[in-house]
């Protein structure tokens, strides 16, 4: 198991062995700031309803189609969820038991999937972390296995010939090409439409230096998106950094110093701390879960780096988010989060 997750269990079984599951505020309903609660008691659960009568187990991963649902890594639960815009949660696949299965909806089982996508077909990406596997869950919630083994490792390849080590971030372009935030080989992996897998960018050999391909060197790389023009973008949790890598595989730092921090400004001058989820505009806005302080930052494509939300009404925006883990952004702005630690997902609305 990665440290930052075993950490974060051993305070989730400390606050439970002393009788009380893991509960944390949720943001007001509020105009003055636009944080709200879309969906999540804020108790930890796997209950479907609508709105705060649904709950969720420490999600990290969330998406939204071009329709307006949003899908959700449900962590501790072990499954796939999906919330309609009217704030309907069902489950789209997963048994809620970890394993590995192939199948339809409830028949799949998943083991800690920690990241989706969506493409334009309504097809869905998993970054199966626990079994090391990129899943795929068609519009009728058939779920397949796109690559990986099931064994850790870090081989290109084609399907199940290849293999992964702890991936936790993943994304698909307008294409249908999936990249892949490869944790523990500190490397991005790119997947094509027929399943071949290669190394966009980085090395096995953790590191901060910029550079074209393998050359560059990543500290396990937790979130990644994609923007129209093909460039990916990477939550470097490990540098405390966003960086960007074009189509041409050039790695560079969009934004962070590598210091912890949560400094705004701009590019290298600014600070973040562990950031975990990015997530990208129309207009080449990059969102950023910044995990370890507890906000949501916005990057413009001038490198220009934001805290969102205003805080009005409370103690600063830290108040409204705790352990915010991924980010997705919808075709109106409307932007999304995976709580992790209050098991909630959260809406920014713009």
């Amino acid at each position: 198991m990665k440290k930052n997750f075993l950490l974060l269990s051993i305070i989730a079984l400390l606050v439970t062995s002393c009788g009380k599951e893991l509960e944390f505020n949720t943001p007001p309903n509020s105009s003055s700031n636009n944080i709200s609660t879309f969906a999540g008691s804020g108790t930890q659960g796997s209950a479907n309803g609508t709105g705060i009568n649904a709950s969720f187990y420490q999600p990290t991963g969330v998406a939204v189609d071009a329709s307006g649902n949003i899908y959700v890594a449900d962590f501790r639960n072990n499954l796939i969820r999906k919330i309609s815009p009217a704030g309907v949660v069902t489950t789209l696949a997963g048994s809620g038991t970890q394993g590995s299965a192939n199948g339809t909806g409830v028949y799949a089982s998943f083991y800690e999937p920690t990241s989706v996508a969506a493409d334009a077909s309504g097809n869905i990406y998993v970054a199966d972390d626990g079994n090391h596997l990129i899943r795929e869950i068609s519009p009728a919630g058939v779920v397949t296995t796109l690559a990986g083994s099931g064994v850790q490792g870090s081989a290109n390849g084609s399907g199940i010939a290849a293999s992964f080590s702890y991936p936790q971030g993943v994304a698909v372009d307008a294409s249908g090409n999936v990249y892949v935030a490869d944790y523990g080989n500190n490397q991005i992996r790119e997947i094509t439409q027929a399943g071949v897998v290669t190394t966009l960018a980085g090395s096995s050999t953790p590191g901060s230096t910029n550079g074209i391909s393998t050359v560059a060197l990543f500290n396990e790389p937790t979130g990644v998106t994609v923007d129209a023009s093909g460039n990916v973008y990477v939550a470097d949790y490990g540098n405390n950094l966003i960086r960007e890598i074009t189509p041409a595989g050039v790695v560079t730092t969009l934004a962070g110093s590598g210091t912890p921090g949560a400094v705004n400004g701009t590019g290298t001058s600014t600070a973040f701390n562990q950031p975990t989820g990015v997530a990208v505009d129309a207009a080449d806005n990059v969102y950023v879960a910044d995990y370890g302080n507890n906000l949501i930052r916005e990057i413009s494509p001038a490198g220009i780096v934001t805290t969102l939300g205003s805080g009005a009404g409370g103690t600063g925006t830290a108040t409204y988010f705790n352990g915010p883990y991924g980010v997705a952004v919808d075709a109106a702005g409307n932007v999304f989060v995976a709580g992790y630690g209050n098991s909630t997902i959260l809406k920014i609305t713009r």
